[in-house]
Parts: C-alpha cells; sequence; structure tokens
C-alpha cells in the first residue's frame, strides 16, 4: 500500500483515539487492541476495493467512509452502561453514597452555623433557610452534572481503579470465598466485619463506669458543693449513658450476627441522643447553674460560671450540641449501610 494510502489511515485512526472516551484511553492494551483491530478492517476492506480496478488511495477512502466518522465510532463505546435516569445503573450507587455524604456534611454545617449564630445573637443568619437550601441545591446540581456527564462517557466504577487495585479485589474475593466469609449479592464484593466486639466491650465498659459515676455520685464532699437543679441533669445523663453503655456491650455480644438488632440498637441510639440533646439544651438555657469546681489543695470549691463568660459557655454547649446531631446522622447511615449485611 503506498505512503499516501497508509497516511490516510494512520490520520483516520489518530482521530478515531482523540473521540474515544477517557475511561478507555487509560486502557491501554483495550486501547491498543481496538486500534488495530480497526485497522485491520480498514485495509481488508480496501483492498478488496482495490481489486475493482480502484486506486489504493480510493480504496482506502471507500474503506473509511464506510466506518463512519470517528465521532460515531466513540459514540459506540460511549453506550456502555445501563440507562437509569441520565446516570448509568453502574455509577448509581456510588452517586447516592456522594450525595448523602456531602448532605450530611451540609447538614452538620447548617446545625452548627445555626446554633452558633443564635448564641450570637445574629438570628437572621441563624435562620437564613435560603441560603442553606441554596448550598444543597448547588451541590446536589454540580454533583449530578458531573455524574450525567461520566455516564454519558460511559464510565463505570472499575475505571476509577488501577490495575493494581483491581487485582487486590480479585485476590480479596477469593480469599473471602475461601475463608466463608459473606458476599453482597448487589456487588459481589466480600462484606468486611462492620464491628470490632473489643472495641465495643472496652467502650461499653468505660461508659458503664462513667454512668454509674453520674448516677450514684459517689464522693459527698465533691457533688455536694453543686445545685440540686444540675445533680438532677447529671442524674439523667448518666441514665442515658449507662443505657447506652449496654446497647454497646451487647453489640459486641452479638459480634457481626444478628443485623436487624443491630439497626434496632441504633435506633435506640438516636432517641438517646434526641434525649441528651435536649438535656445540653437545658443546660444551655440555664447556665447559672452549671458549677465550676476546683481543688484548692484542703477541700473543693465551687462557684457559678462568671456573667461575663456566658457566651462563651454557650458557644462551648452549643458546639458540643451540634456533635451529638452530626453523630445522630451518622447512625442514620450505619442503619442503612447494614442492609447490605441481609445475605
Amino acid at each position: 500500500m503506498d505512503n499516501q494510502a497508509n497516511k490516510l489511515i494512520k490520520d483516520y485512526i489518530k482521530r478515531v483515539k482523540e473521540a474515544l472516551p477517557e475511561w478507555l484511553k487509560e486502557n491501554k492494551d483495550e486501547l491498543k487492541s481496538i486500534l488495530e483491530e480497526l485497522e485491520a478492517h480498514i485495509r481488508d476492506k480496501a483492498d478488496g476495493i482495490s481489486m475493482e480496478n480502484r486506486s489504493q488511495l480510493e480504496s482506502v477512502r471507500i474503506a473509511i467512509d464506510s466506518m463512519g466518522t470517528p465521532e460515531s465510532i466513540a459514540k459506540e463505546y460511549k453506550k456502555r452502561g445501563t440507562p437509569q435516569v441520565y446516570i448509568s445503573k453502574e455509577l448509581w450507587p456510588i452517586y447516592k453514597n456522594i450525595i448523602t455524604i456531602v448532605f450530611s456534611v451540609l447538614v452538620a454545617i447548617a446545625t452548627f452555623l445555626t446554633i452558633f449564630n443564635a448564641l450570637m445573637g445574629n438570628f437572621e443568619d441563624a435562620f437564613n433557610f435560603s441560603g442553606y437550601a441554596l448550598g444543597f441545591f448547588a451541590s446536589f446540581s454540580i454533583i449530578s452534572v458531573i455524574f450525567v456527564l461520566l455516564s454519558m462517557e460511559g464510565y463505570f466504577p472499575e475505571d476509577f481503579k488501577s490495575k493494581a487495585e483491581i487485582e487486590r479485589k480479585e485476590r480479596e474475593k477469593e480469599k473471602a470465598r475461601e475463608m466463608g466469609m459473606p458476599i453482597s449479592p448487589k456487588t459481589g464484593e466480600p462484606l468486611k466485619p462492620f464491628l470490632n466486639k473489643i472495641e465495643k466491650f472496652v467502650s461499653g465498659a468505660i461508659s458503664l463506669v462513667i454512668g454509674i459515676i453520674l448516677l450514684i455520685q459517689p464522693i459527698p464532699g465533691f457533688f455536694s458543693l453543686m445545685d440540686p437543679s444540675f445533680l438532677t441533669i447529671l442524674r439523667l445523663l448518666g441514665l442515658l449513658i449507662l443505657i447506652d453503655a449496654f446497647l454497646t456491650i451487647l453489640r459486641g455480644v452479638l459480634d457481626n450476627d444478628y443485623i436487624s438488632i443491630h439497626q434496632g440498637v441504633q435506633i435506640i441510639a438516636i432517641l438517646l441522643k434526641i434525649a441528651g440533646i435536649s438535656i445540653f439544651l437545658v443546660l444551655l438555657i440555664n447556665p447559672q447553674i452549671f458549677p465550676i469546681i476546683y481543688w484548692d489543695g484542703i477541700s473543693f470549691i465551687a462557684f457559678s460560671v462568671p456573667l461575663e463568660h456566658y457566651n462563651t459557655y454557650k458557644i462551648t454547649l452549643g458546639v458540643l450540641t451540634a456533635i451529638m446531631g452530626a453523630t445522630i446522622i451518622e447512625n442514620i447511615y450505619h442503619i442503612a449501610k447494614l442492609e447490605k449485611y441481609k445475605v
């Protein structure tokens, strides 16, 4: 085949390569195989046409025209994936996870800002729900557009992983099958243990001790200095911590079995945290009952929060309340995550 015909084929192959989706370009072996196969097909077709008393250059042009434009060839590779509401079915789980994580972070930030601004007296900023809504809408729109574009290009989740990572995952699956570990029917991935029972026993034991101390208040010389209302609040907190401690130890006993019971425990933990937030709010609006106690070397001395430090006190408790609110979102996430372990 003459130089002009060869150059025409090479130029066409180059344009096809440029038009192909990025996920395919990153797979060097598959890309090379596709381009070599396309070039061989063009040459075979051109050879067949040249037997009809046509020049090699003209035969190549006809063969290339029959292949279609580079964009039409690339379009076939972009059809990879199962359509589902503009985002492919293959990318949908990743899309949902990212939306959940981003929205959880935004809710935590919005809760913190609302409490912080309310404590500082900036009520206009505290209840600027239109601003929060705009942030949620903008985040949702940006993430959705990105995933729609990725779906249009035919990306699959594995395209974001390196070859070494894919091979490591395959080894993990094989090892999990040999060990009899559960395999997710949806992803085919081995389900790693979602709980460390030793960690649950240790944290449960620590919470148990704290809860008992707050309930029985065993040091009269220390606890007697406190306001009776504050002592009642401590007992309520102790009771909540004690219940949570028993639930934590129960989860350690259950280990990685009885998924529905684990989910039920998480729901109870959410209710306990809501009760805890209510107690924190009572302390928030009653700084006068909160004691500051120190040891002077002879005895304990107690005094109330100074008036000039009320704002610092309220901000601190507000932050703690916001953090507890954020952990409720974490509990909800774990409840949803446990669904995939029901195999």
